[in-house]
């Protein structure tokens, strides 16, 4: 079985919601949503179940960061 993961975008659109609904949501400016949905800088954690939360998916399900474009832990 393939276990599908969302995107930001995809999970947010799967919901119905816009870039500026969601920003309202999680409670911050349209451009840092925005930010967050292009992976220019992951999404806090706090932030992440609460998206989750109103995208009705698992917080496992959805992509919050593009590991190629941040630093990793060594």
């Amino acid at each position: 079985m393939t276990n599908v993961k969302f995107t930001l975008k995809q999970a947010r659109k799967y919901k119905g919601l816009t870039q500026e609904e969601m920003a309202k949501v999680l409670k911050m400016a349209k451009r840092t949503y925005i930010d967050y949905e292009q992976y220019k800088i992951p999404l806090r954690i706090d932030k992440a179940y609460l998206f989750a939360e109103c995208v009705g998916f698992s917080i496992d399900d959805i992509i919050f960061f593009d590991p190629r474009l941040h630093f990793k832990c060594s």
